[in-house]
């Protein structure tokens, strides 16, 4: 095993990167990466019996690597999917697949700019909040911004309006999250709003 976003199983020392569990720990998603990261296979283990099945392989061209300092993909057992982070259009987005066959069922994020971190998926309303990069013109490229998008691809929206680096802390719940947002000539400005953008 090694992760999608460093050369160890724990990039950060206090989780193991890159692994997952599903309801009531009787199955372990998780992916491996191959040493020059070119090759990644998304495999789901039996808790039980320790059979392990690849549902998914993906080859990078050059190297692959899934987020920005967290690994961008999600085990969705109890509506059979996956959520997967793909640069294949040459910008880091999101896709939805099906965790039996393995099959594409849609891009979920669109449009220039990278998908840096998902921070929280509601599964319930089927709903990814994610902070991107360079996806609003006109405004600096490096700039971090908090979104959310239906699993669909639909509705997706800016959370975080101001032209500014944007820092997201969401509540464990969900509902809130903290905003804390600064330029190179503009003070940090701590704001909390709730999971549609509102202050």
């Amino acid at each position: 095993h090694r992760s999608t976003v460093c050369d160890d199983i724990s990039c950060g020392g206090k989780i193991w990167d890159d692994v997952q569990w599903g309801a009531a720990s009787k199955t372990l998603a998780f992916v491996s990466t191959s040493r020059d990261h070119k090759q990644e296979w998304f495999r789901v283990a039996d808790a039980a019996s320790g059979n392990v099945r690849t549902v998914f392989t993906e080859t990078a061209p050059k190297f692959f690597e899934s987020g920005n300092g967290k690994a961008n993909w999600k085990y969705l057992p109890d509506s059979n999917e996956f959520l997967w982070f793909s640069e294949r259009s040459n910008w880091g987005q999101m896709y939805l697949y099906d965790l039996t066959t393995g099959k594409l069922k849609n891009q979920v994020t669109h449009g220039d700019g990278n998908v840096t971190q998902v921070l929280r998926v509601d599964e319930k309303a089927r709903t990814i909040y994610f902070v991107g990069v360079g996806k609003e013109p006109g405004r600096d490229p490096y700039f971090e911004h908090y979104y959310s998008v239906r699993f669909d691809g639909s509705d997706q929206k800016l959370l975080t309006p101001e032209n500014a680096d944007h820092d997201i802390a969401p509540s464990a719940d969900g509902r809130y999250f903290v905003d804390v947002y600064s330029t190179p000539t503009q003070p940090q400005t701590a704001v909390v709003r709730d999971s549609s953008g509102r202050l």
